[in-house]
């Protein structure tokens, strides 16, 4: 049995869920914790491109439904909500998109959060790290197009776009850098978040090495842009974070609860 399906097969029998032979559920609803209004979430989902709500959100290891699962509780009552220190946010908008400029279809975050100052785009991983991607980038990519990217990121994808592949999924990445720097170019501070979950033993797999020393190498490369501070947590961290507040550590209690095992 190789990583991927040993994670499924955990993360299957820690849910308790009824589900098919590949994991899904038979309704979307029965996927989402408490606390996680399925008709504020379907609404994004359903605006979204990628029509999740009718496929992969009923996957138990969807990385949309761990996202929604996360993040949509707090659709509600967005003013109990603190990331990476920040606060004050306005109800988290799921499968949001941020336009680069460029033509085509851009690829959708996972999450994005805004407050009067503040803009964080998230995008969030599950089992995909598992299986590495060629980095791809059109034509329509170049430096003349895409005039308010930094060149620190300038000089890193052009360096990803000869690199093979990879557990981090890095260009998808420096296209949600271009969206965010185009749509929020000015006035407040802007954070890509990098949320990716791993296993209680991750260490005994290879796939984590490889990805966590591809995510240092990222971070090197991109830590001096001033215009789209990059950050990368695993859900661990953040679940355990928010289970110290007093508004938070209950709905932390369930995701980890849900979805912290051991393959």
């Amino acid at each position: 049995m190789n990583t991927i399906a040993r994670a499924k097969v955990a993360l299957w029998k820690k849910s308790g869920l009824e589900h098919d032979a590949k994991g899904y559920v038979n309704d979307a609803r029965k996927n989402l914790l408490p606390g996680v209004v399925p008709e504020m979430i379907k609404a994004d989902f359903c605006r979204g491109r990628g029509q999740e709500w009718l496929g992969k959100i009923r996957a138990i290891h969807s990385s949309a439904a761990l996202a929604a699962n996360t993040f949509g509780r707090w659709k509600t009552e967005p003013e109990k909500l603190k990331l990476v220190g920040l606060s004050g946010f306005q109800s988290p908008a799921l499968e949001a998109q941020c336009r680069t400029g460029l033509v085509g279809t851009p690829p959708n975050l996972d999450v994005l959060l805004q407050s009067s100052n503040v803009v964080i785009g998230i995008e969030s991983k599950f089992l995909e790290l598992l299986t590495p991607k060629m980095p791809k980038f059109t034509a329509s990519y170049s430096r003349g197009r895409l005039p308010l990217c930094e060149n620190t990121w300038w000089s890193f994808l052009e360096h990803v776009s000869h690199m093979p592949k990879s557990h981090l999924d890095a260009a998808q990445l420096i296209k949600h850098y271009l969206g965010l720097r185009k749509q929020f170019s000015h006035g407040k501070r802007v954070f890509l978040l990098y949320l990716y979950w791993k296993p209680f033993n991750a260490e005994a797999f290879p796939e984590y090495a490889h990805h966590d020393e591809d995510l240092y190498k990222f971070q090197n490369a991109v830590q001096s842009s001033d215009a789209v501070h990059f950050i990368a947590m695993d859900y661990l961290t953040l679940w355990k974070g928010w289970e110290k507040d007093k508004h938070m550590g209950q709905h932390a209690k369930l995701l980890m609860n849900r979805y912290s095992v051991e393959i």
